[in-house]
């Protein structure tokens, strides 16, 4: 028993020893399994921030891509904005706005690209044949309408001459007023009349007399709605062309209309190159 006694004590021990080698030796493999694994999250975590960093540089790429496909993008549109005002300007009269009376001159070909006939409702003398330009006519009839509407009806006496029309007036009228006809009648190629767009009003009750037009509700009505359809008074008071001539009214288009009644502005006083700038939107 004794010595059985002192055996059983070593054969724990060695018992004890072989466990703790064991686990010694499970302890270094779990140790370098831990290792790898650390080693192996590093590496992926390097991946992953490899791959943020290049998916950031990707992005950053697309974005600056982006940006200069939409500046091609505005560039080709504005091109094409260009190329249409151009076009739109080339189609339409450059001779519609310009200062005709007493500064620039019409030669005796000029005709308006297209002419139309004015409704007899809207005619003084209704067996007579006046014609406007075409594409000022809707204007004319909206304005004629509107003016009837409200109890303020115009007629019109006169609508576009020719450079022979226009001579033919002007010598009738030497002949009835002499030197005086200058006054208030342009000579050929001089009157706004030959472009088609412009009109002399009168009411039913004043027939072909112009001197009282003043002071009629149609000329009140024309003053103050008359730039809502694109027209204006020619010849206000006071100005340095002709005579005051309340019946005489020229299409400039809406936009130029309403900005000449908006800042208290005469056609004729503005420079050129300023109305020039309208003709794009003559008839918009």
């Amino acid at each position: 028993m004794k010595t059985g006694g002192k055996i059983l004590p070593i054969a724990l021990i060695a018992v004890m020893l072989a466990g703790f080698g064991y686990g010694y030796y499970r302890y270094n493999l779990l140790s370098k399994d831990l290792a790898s694994m650390t080693r192996n999250k590093e590496g992926l975590e390097k991946q992953v921030a490899a791959m943020r960093d290049e998916n950031g540089y990707l992005q950053r790429k697309l974005a600056e891509e982006q940006n200069k496909n939409n500046s091609f993008q505005d560039q080709i549109s504005g091109i094409a904005s260009t190329i249409g005002t151009l076009d739109k300007l080339s189609k339409t009269d450059r001779e519609l706005l310009q200062k005709y009376s007493k500064v620039y001159f019409l030669n005796e070909n000029y005709v308006p690209e297209s002419l139309s006939d004015v409704p007899a409702d809207f005619i003084y003398e209704k067996s007579k044949n006046i014609k406007v330009h075409t594409k000022m006519l809707p204007f004319l009839e909206k304005l004629m309408q509107a003016a009837k509407n409200e109890n303020s009806p115009v007629q019109i006496i006169s609508g576009y001459r020719s450079f022979n029309d226009q001579n033919s007036l002007k010598q009738s009228y030497k002949v009835t007023f002499g030197t005086g006809a200058n006054k208030f009648s342009a000579d050929q190629g001089y009157s706004e009349h030959q472009l088609g767009t412009a009109l002399d009003f009168t009411t039913s009750d004043l027939g072909i007399g112009f001197g009282g037009f003043k002071k009629t509700q149609g000329y009140t009505w024309l003053l103050d709605n008359a730039y809502k359809y694109g027209f204006i008074l020619s010849y206000p008071e006071s100005n340095a062309y002709y005579q005051f001539e309340p019946w005489h009214w020229r299409f400039v288009g809406v936009k130029l209309a309403t900005t000449l009644h908006n800042e208290n502005q005469n056609f004729y006083d503005l420079d050129q190159r300023t109305i020039d700038n309208y003709l794009i939107n003559i008839f918009d």
